[in-house]
């Protein structure tokens, strides 16, 4: 797969999840099976480049793995700026606001300043199509953390609904 190819896949896949975040949706587990599945396209991408001879570096692994721990730090942040919510069915349901949106943009911006700032502070010259290719596993990490802080925030408000009996 070509670097275009991943970058137009990551550019749709990050439409999609804006346009979903901002609907008040029932939670439900799809969404985690969803990111799993995007982590995984990301990782296979990722396998692929490095097996077909594609240039790594220290500076580029350093990145990648940096880029993972940011995913999950700013999931829980957009977790909490994310309307959680029960439904006229009694079913949980979530809406992102605005704030939400621009966390994720904040994370998508910090993601692209490791992918190029780290390697050439380590001085890794090689190639940078590693960083392209790790962008869907970011996407899906990211997004499967959210889901997981979100629907722990459900689990917590759930907790303090129940009345002890006697």
């Amino acid at each position: 797969m070509t670097n275009a190819t991943a970058a137009l896949i990551a550019v749709l896949a990050l439409g999609w999840i804006f346009y979903r975040q901002l609907q008040a949706r029932p939670l439900k587990d799809k969404t985690a099976r969803v990111a799993a599945a995007l982590a995984i396209i990301g990782l296979v991408q990722t396998v692929q480049y490095v097996s077909s001879g594609g240039e790594v570096g220290a500076g580029h692994v350093v990145a990648a793995v940096l880029g993972l721990i940011i995913a999950v730090a700013l999931a829980y942040p957009r977790a909490l700026s994310t309307r959680v919510f029960p439904g006229p069915d009694g079913r949980y349901l979530r809406q992102g606001t605005a704030a939400t949106i621009g966390l994720w943009l904040v994370a998508i911006g910090l993601h692209v300043a490791v992918d190029f700032l780290v390697p050439a502070a380590l001085g890794d010259h090689s190639g940078r199509g590693f960083a392209g290719v790790t962008t869907m596993l970011f996407i899906g990490v990211t997004l499967f953390a959210q889901s997981w802080f979100i629907q722990q925030r459900v689990a917590a408000h759930r907790a303090q609904q129940v009345v002890p009996a006697g």
